[in-house]
């Protein structure tokens, strides 16, 4: 064989050598890697990511977005939006308002590594030789529902108004209103729009001009402030619960509302409005209370006693009872109220009573001669008989008709002071007399006399005759009805 033949065979072998250790290579390295693919697994991010300045890498996704809402609130907690008005700044804080959400951005930069297992060792090869990764920065999104809405409320600016309101004081005479002024509020819906622009263009430094509308300062309510001024005119009158001391009288106040809201209207901003106030006098002063206190006997009458000392005993004991009573203006006199029962331990004695047609022995006998003289001297009066029964037998110290029979607790005698003054009972048992004087204050010129007309056998009607001071008889008013029965 010659050289030549010889060199072209050791050509060829070397190739082949050289084929297979490239093969043998390959065939290394796609183990190799394919080794790779399998063991460069774990659960964190590959990629040299940061989310708002937070690195992301080998962190894993929940990681990851704790740390992101970490550094949110660090970066937001305290931020604000600021707001001025009428050279007034007011903070809205915006931490509340704002969310967060970084998951779309985080889980992309999870996915390197994390996808088809036979890309898995080219992510790393790339990762690791610095390729990929990037710096992202995501803006918080806006919560323009009720978080807006408190936000801007918890700065304090709704509550501003530069508008003046009006005020109003009362004296004795006049009531004085101070006119508001007009001035500037913050525009709701205006001020949520822009606090919202500039969050969501996320310009947290300029400051923002509050939007305004006009502020009217508020009408008052005249209505209410009259029935606030209101006083009903009061009478003088006198203390029961102070032994019957003389009480000062009151004018009354009062403010005509329309007037009031009339002037008001045509008044300028700013000025003060004056409506005089209505006063309205008493009808009963201090002064004439005290002129006319108890001056006048309105209506006396007597009564002769007989009988047995038992009789006389109870008579004393009613008449010292009733003695001195007063009664107020609007007030009832109640005779049983008074005396009360009529029992030994009020020492109240035995004596003769009528009884179902009978006369009967029985504690207190005779008392009802002093409530049918107290009876007798109203009837010469225009006071109020509220309730009165005659005896069932005719007595023979009143005229018939003029009778008032009690028992405890019923029947009662019962009269009202329908006067405007106070009136007092006075009354005496002297020498066997009972006198019954009603004193008060005489208000009208009329002179009142007693009638009664018999009706029926044993029947009797009592009437009063009202007669102005030339004696002509103006008025007649039936006061009550009276039946007897003979005495067994």
């Amino acid at each position: 064989m010659s050289d030549k033949g010889s060199n072209k065979e050791t050509g060829k072998t070397k190739k082949r050598l050289i084929i297979l250790i490239a093969a043998g290579i390959v065939v290394l390295l796609a183990a190799a890697y394919l080794v790779l693919c399998q063991v460069a697994q774990d659960q964190g991010i590959w990629e040299n990511t940061s989310v708002n300045g937070v690195g992301l890498k080998g962190l894993t996704i929940e990681e990851a977005e704790e740390a992101v809402q970490q550094k949110f609130v660090e970066d937001y907690q305290d931020a604000a939006v600021t707001v001025t008005l009428e050279g007034q700044d007011f903070q809205i804080p915006i931490y509340s308002v704002l969310k967060m959400d970084a998951s779309d951005e985080i889980r992309a930069a999870y996915e390197t590594g994390h996808g088809s297992w036979i890309t898995r060792g080219l992510d790393w090869l790339r990762t690791r030789l610095g390729g990929g990764g990037k710096n992202l920065e995501v803006i918080p999104t806006v919560d323009s529902g009720e978080a807006l809405d408190q936000a801007i409320a918890d700065s304090g600016i709704l509550d501003y108004g530069s508008a003046v309101e009006s005020t109003w004081e009362a004296t004795d005479t006049e009531l004085i209103i101070h006119k508001g002024t007009s001035g500037v509020a913050p525009d709701p819906e205006q001020l949520r729009a822009a606090v919202q622009e500039a969050l969501e263009n996320h310009n947290l430094e300029e400051k923002i001009d509050c939007p305004t509308r006009e502020q009217q300062p508020q009408t008052p309510d005249f209505q209410q402030i009259a029935d606030s001024i209101y006083k009903d005119p009061v009478n003088a009158s006198l203390d029961a619960a102070n032994n019957y001391a003389v009480t000062a009288s009151a004018t009354g106040l009062s403010l005509d509302a329309s007037q009031a809201q009339a002037a008001y209207d045509a008044a300028a901003e700013g000025t003060d409005v004056t409506v005089p106030l209505t006063i309205t006098q008493p009808s009963i002063t201090t002064e004439a209370l005290n002129a006319n206190l108890f001056k006048d006997v309105l209506g006396t009458y007597q009564s002769s006693v007989t009988g047995d000392s038992g009789k006389k005993t109870n008579i004393s004991l009613a008449v010292n009872m009733c003695n001195g009573i007063i009664l107020l203006p609007g007030e009832t006199f109640s005779y049983n109220g008074i005396i009360g029962e009529t029992s030994p331990e009020q020492g109240f004695q035995m004596a003769n009573v009528y009884q179902d047609g009978e006369v009967v022995q029985e504690p207190g006998g005779g008392v009802c001669q002093v409530s049918s003289t107290i009876f007798s001297a109203l009837l010469y009066t225009d006071l109020e008989v509220v309730q009165r029964q005659n005896h069932s037998m005719i007595v023979n110290y009143v005229p018939r008709g003029m009778d008032a029979t009690v028992y405890w607790d019923q029947p009662d005698f019962r009269f009202k002071n329908n006067h405007a003054y106070p009136i007092k009972l006075s009354l005496s048992f002297e020498n066997n007399v009972i006198t019954v004087q009603i004193i008060g204050t005489k208000e009208s010129d009329l002179t009142v006399d007693c009638r009664v007309e018999q009706t029926g056998d044993m029947v009797y009607d009592t009437y009063r005759d009202y007669y102005d001071a030339s004696g002509n008889l103006v008025n007649s008013e039936y006061v009550c009805h009276s039946e007897y029965k003979p005495v067994s």
